[in-house]
Order: structure tokens, then sequence, then C-alpha cells
């Protein structure tokens, strides 16, 4: 069935199964960061995945249930999904590292099924800015060029992990909206300043 025409609690099923895969995906993005046979511009949005996740102003408030997490596993496969388009994939010896960037990246295919084509590309235009921001006064040069900053940053997000809010998707029907208007929000915001919102 092609996922424009999936029911919204299959698309939710999907978020769900994202949100479960979150420490495994921070293991791969850790470990495309650490490897320097991967091309470095697509190192980079490996770096920029992970700095999104620690920073305070993100497009959708961490602390509201479900929708909070959700922005974090979206801009993961979207940076997953420009990396691969910067040579990551050549990078790849890991049988293990290929199968997981290839989940990925077929999984960012239903992030524009879900937001529709203009909030999607929107997001992608947002996503592919975030190599130029810093956070937590970090930037993305940063993680790349300095192993101690690299390790911080490695344990700042797995304590942000640890203390996600629970994210049942309960009511997709409401969560639905909302994530989105959250989304065209910040977006619009994000495209009026021409600066990132972090």
């Amino acid at each position: 069935m092609p996922l424009h025409s999936l029911p919204m609690s299959e698309h939710v099923e999907a978020f769900r199964e994202w949100v479960g895969s979150i420490r495994e995906d921070v293991e791969i993005l850790e470990a495309i960061i650490n490897s320097e046979a991967i091309e470095k511009d697509a190192r980079q949005f490996a770096a920029a995945a992970l700095n999104y996740v620690v920073t305070r102003m993100d497009l959708v408030p961490d602390w509201e249930e479900s929708i909070g997490v959700l922005d974090d596993v979206t801009v993961t496969r979207i940076c997953t999904e420009l990396a691969s388009q910067r040579g990551l994939d050549e990078g790849l010896s890991d049988a293990k590292h290929i199968v997981a960037v290839g989940r990925l990246v077929n999984e960012s295919k239903r992030i524009d099924e879900f937001l529709g084509d203009e909030l999607a590309a929107d997001l992608r235009k947002y996503v592919a800015r975030l190599v130029d921001t810093s956070a937590r006064g970090r930037g993305v040069a940063t993680i790349l060029e300095n192993p101690e900053e690299r390790a911080k940053l490695y344990e700042e997000v797995a304590d942000d992990i640890r203390r996600m809010p629970a994210a049942p998707f309960e009511g997709p029907d409401t969560l639905t909206p909302k994530f989105k208007s959250y989304l065209q929000y910040k977006l619009t915001k994000y495209s009026d300043s021409r600066s990132c919102l972090w």
C-alpha cells in the first residue's frame, strides 16, 4: 500500500517504533562521526543530528508528550538522508551500520507522506542548515575535530535520552495536527528571520 494512503494510525505506529530505536540510532550516528573513512560532509550531518537532540530550543518542546520526542527522531532521519547524499554510504564498511543507515534513509520517506510535500520541504531546508549552528556553545566543526567535546556531547545525548518523557502516541487525531502546527509556526518563524531557531 502506498504511504500516502496509509491511515494515520499506521504512521503513528511507525513513529512509536522510531522512538523505540533512538538509542540504536544514536549509536549509528556516533559511529559515523567517529569514522574518518567517511566524508566530512556526511559526518557533519550526523553531528548536527546529535546537537539537535540536546538543544533546548528545538522545533517542538521536549515536555510535549510524544510529539516532543517526534521532532528529534524526525530530524535524525533527515540528517541521515542528507549524509547519505554526501558520500556516507561509500565510507561505511560495517554491515550492521550499512543496514541501519539504509533503514533510517528509507524511514525518512514517510516524513513527506505524513507532513505533506510543502511542510516536509520546509523542514528539510531547516535541517540542512543545522550544520551551521551550535548547541550549548558547541558547533559541528568542534564536534568533528575535538574528541573531548565529542565525548561530552555523547554523554549529554545519553542523559537526554534517559530523561525523555514517555511517548505513548495516544490520540493520533489530536497529536498529528498539534505536531504539524508546531512545525508550521516554528519553520515560518525561521524562514522569516533567516536564522536558526537555536
